[in-house]
Formats: C-alpha cells, sequence, structure tokens
C-alpha cells in the first residue's frame, strides 16, 4: 500500500506564528513599560517600621532617616528608582550597633518600604574602670545611645569581659540571671543592682532591707529565689528588714543570715543568757540617739547605758533563775526531812509496842508451863496399867543382855505432855521473828539529802 500523504495546514501555521508575535510583544511591552518606571522617582519618602520600639519612634525614624539617604547624600525624591543602592541602604542601616536586622525594598507603586528590628537591651553594665554599655539577650553589645536611656537592670563592678570562652560563658549567667528578674514583676521592684565579686559570682542589691544577697552563680537559679522569697515571707515580716547584714542564698535547701553585729561569746554566767536579740536591742538603742546626741561624749553616754540595761536585764533574769532553782531545792530538801522523821516516829513506836508483846508473850510462856507441870503431876499420880507396869519390871530388871544403862530410861511421855511441848515450840517460834526486828531497830540509820548519816 501506497502511505498517505500528509497534508499541511497553512491554518495552523499561521495561528502559531501570531501567537508568537502576540507574546513577544507582551513581553517588550512589559520591559519598556518597567524601564519606564525604573527611569522615574519614588513617589514619597520611605515607609519605615520600627520593631520592638514603643517609646522613642519618631527619634528612631529621623536616625535611620539619616543613616540611610541622608548621610550618604541621596536624593530620594528626584532619583530614578533603577539608581537607587537597596543593599547599599541595608547596610549603612546595619552599621547600627542597635539595629538588630534591616530589610529594604520597593514595590509596584515606586514606594520604598523600610522595616528595621532594633535590640532590646537585657541589662546596663558598669565596668570597674567607669566604662558603661549595654547587652541584650543575644550577648551582643551596644553603646550608650546619645539620644535617649534605656532603663534596664544595673549591674556594676564588671570585668573587662574577653572575647573568649570563659567571657561567652560570664555573659551568658549575667543575661540569664538579668531575664529572671526583669521577668518577674517582684523581683523587679525588689533588685535594684546585681554586683559582680572578685570569684565572677553575683551579688544583688534589694531596694527593701540593707542586707546583701550573695546569689553565686546561676546553678540552680530558680530554687534560690524560691527561698529568698520565703525566707522575706517568714522571717524578716516577722523580725525587721535591718536585722541582717548578709543573706547567702549558695547553699543548696537554705538561707544563711548573719546578722547586723556580730555576736561576742559570753564573759560570765549573767552573759551567758543573752543573745544576739539582746545585742540587736543595742543597736536599735544606737540608731534612736543617733539623730538627737550631738557630741561623742553624750552618744558614748548612751550607748554605754543601753549596754548596763542590756546586763542589767540579763543579770535579774539569771537571779531569778537562781532563786527558783534554790527554791525548788529546798523544798525537795523538807519534804525529804519530813519523810525521814515520819520514818522514824512510825519505828519508833514499833520498838516501844514490841517489850509490851514480849511481856505478854512471857506470861504466855510461864502459864503454859504451869499447865505442863500440873499434867506431869496428875500423870504421876494416875494408876498404872498392867502393860506400863510389865514396861517399868522390865526397864527396872535388867537382864543379862541389856546393858545397865537403859535401867534408868525414863518412860515414854504421854499425849498431855507432847501437847504442852508443842505449843511451847510455837511460842518460841513467834518471839524469833520480833526478836531479830528488833535487832534491825537498833542498827537502822537515818540518811538527809546531804548523805550524812544521823
Amino acid at each position: 500500500m501506497a502511505e498517505k500523504k500528509r497534508k499541511i495546514s497553512v491554518r495552523k501555521i499561521l495561528q502559531t506564528l501570531l501567537t508568537i508575535v502576540a507574546a513577544a510583544g507582551c513581553i517588550v511591552a512589559m520591559v519598556s513599560a518597567s524601564d519606564m518606571e525604573a527611569e522615574k522617582p519614588l513617589k514619597k519618602l520611605p515607609e519605615i517600621s520600627i520593631k520592638n520600639d514603643r517609646r522613642y519612634h519618631s527619634t528612631e525614624q529621623k536616625k535611620i532617616m539619616e543613616l540611610a539617604i541622608y548621610d550618604r547624600g541621596v536624593d530620594i525624591l528626584n532619583t530614578p528608582v533603577s539608581r537607587l543602592d537597596v543593599r547599599g541602604i541595608e547596610d549603612a542601616i546595619m552599621s547600627d550597633p542597635w539595629v538588630a536586622n534591616a530589610e529594604v525594598y520597593i514595590d509596584i507603586d515606586r514606594v520604598m518600604h523600610i522595616n528595621v528590628t532594633r535590640r532590646v537591651p537585657v541589662a546596663r553594665i558598669f565596668r570597674a574602670d567607669g566604662e558603661s554599655y549595654y547587652i541584650d539577650s543575644t550577648l551582643h553589645t551596644m553603646p550608650l545611645s546619645p539620644d535617649y536611656t534605656y532603663y534596664a537592670t544595673v549591674v556594676t563592678n564588671a570585668p573587662i569581659i574577653k572575647v573568649d570562652s570563659m567571657g561567652r560563658a560570664l555573659k551568658g549567667q549575667l543575661v540569664a540571671l538579668c531575664r529572671k528578674i526583669n521577668t518577674d514583676s517582684f523581683w523587679s521592684a525588689q533588685v535594684s543592682q546585681v554586683a559582680i565579686d572578685s570569684n565572677m559570682g553575683f551579688e544583688l542589691m534589694p531596694v527593701v532591707g540593707n542586707q546583701k544577697v550573695v546569689f553565686g552563680d546561676t546553678s540552680r537559679m530558680d530554687e534560690k529565689f524560691a527561698n529568698l522569697f520565703t525566707f522575706y515571707k517568714n522571717v524578716l515580716n516577722r523580725i525587721g528588714w535591718d536585722k541582717y547584714e548578709t543573706l547567702d542564698l549558695r547553699y543548696h535547701g537554705q538561707v544563711v543570715a548573719s546578722p547586723m553585729i556580730p555576736y561576742s561569746g559570753p564573759r560570765d554566767a549573767a552573759i551567758n543568757k543573752m543573745n544576739w536579740i539582746t545585742s540587736i536591742e543595742v543597736t536599735e538603742a544606737q540608731k534612736a540617739h543617733e539623730d538627737s546626741i550631738r557630741s561623742a561624749q553624750a552618744y558614748a553616754a548612751a550607748v554605754a547605758s543601753a549596754r548596763v540595761k542590756a546586763a542589767e536585764l540579763a543579770r535579774k533574769r539569771a537571779e531569778a533563775e537562781a532563786q527558783k532553782m534554790a527554791s525548788a531545792k529546798a523544798a525537795a530538801k523538807t519534804a525529804h526531812v519530813k519523810e525521814a522523821k515520819a520514818g522514824r516516829h512510825e519505828k519508833e513506836k514499833k520498838a516501844k509496842e514490841k517489850p509490851k508483846a514480849t511481856a505478854t508473850n512471857a506470861a504466855k510462856a510461864k502459864a503454859v508451863k504451869k499447865a505442863m507441870q500440873k499434867e506431869v503431876v496428875k500423870a504421876k499420880s494416875a494408876p498404872k496399867k498392867k502393860g506400863d507396869k510389865a514396861v517399868a519390871g522390865a526397864k527396872s530388871k535388867p537382864t543379862a543382855h541389856q546393858p545397865a544403862a537403859r535401867a534408868h530410861a525414863k518412860a515414854p511421855p504421854s499425849k498431855a505432855v507432847k501437847a504442852v511441848k508443842g505449843k511451847v515450840k510455837e511460842v518460841k517460834k513467834e518471839n524469833k521473828p520480833k526478836a531479830a526486828e528488833k535487832k534491825q531497830t537498833h542498827k537502822a540509820k537515818y540518811t538527809y539529802p546531804e548523805g550524812k548519816g544521823h
């Protein structure tokens, strides 16, 4: 089969050519229009937008116009847009150390927009040599502005901070501490300044109270502020804000407070009763006389009288306690003596009653003996039985097998005799413990509270 020949459409070719010509015309028109607009100047002065500035907006706008336009000698309203150096304007604005970022652009209406973000100081630092500057949250330092003063947390006694790792670490701790103070309404009102000590630690100077707060480094910062607030609330509100000279927050979980006057050790028993509160009373007496006393002699007399009063008060307290102890000892001694006398009287009564009991027992013993003798006589006079006679005969006539000594053997006791002997033994048993008690009565001694025998 023969290949079919394709037909070339003239109409399609014409449509394509027309489309290309139209697009090229549009592009040329747009370029020419843009070139024409670029050759025109700005319609009005640049619009300046400043971020992070609320109090000195007009002053900052003038300063930016000077940096971007006037100091560079640019006729902003007569210079064509194409000849304006937007990048140079941004660099000029960024040369200000108080500017953190700058953005410049021209819109389609030939209006220039300048957006500036300025730096916000966190603290104002005063060096030991007298130089002062600001620092922001990014650790960037800014010099003092001749136009205005920014109120921030004051840091004093700062060393020369070098651009190294130690310098960055010190700046980081300083910024963290100042940001903590600035973000809290109480501490921003209470802390007047922050001082840097020789160990690169921090000390806080409060507005209320004359004490120095040793803060140390920024480790456990939230805990330290919480402990200090608790100490303010539970201690200083009760005893006064002028009783302590130093508050140390460097120790974990506690506040170490030093009183205004260092406490010295006691010299005698009376001064031993005094503590640092008595010293505070002396200090208050001194302060009360500072305004009215005009001479050194009167001042010394007032101080001496205050000390004498404090010592006299301590002496009276010591004497009162000694009297209480002496009266307690005397009362105990009197009670002990009374108990000893009562025991002695009781023992004497018992000793008097014992002879009567002994006489009664002796009479009983005599009566028992008489009864026993009567019984023996009756037994001898009574007729003997046959068995008894046989036994008596047998005992009276010894045989060859029995020794002669048995001939004198006594007859067995009768029942009556046995009963009498039993009663006699009982009476003797009753008398034995009483005799022992009598011996102990003569040997007893009375001991008095001092330990001496009477």
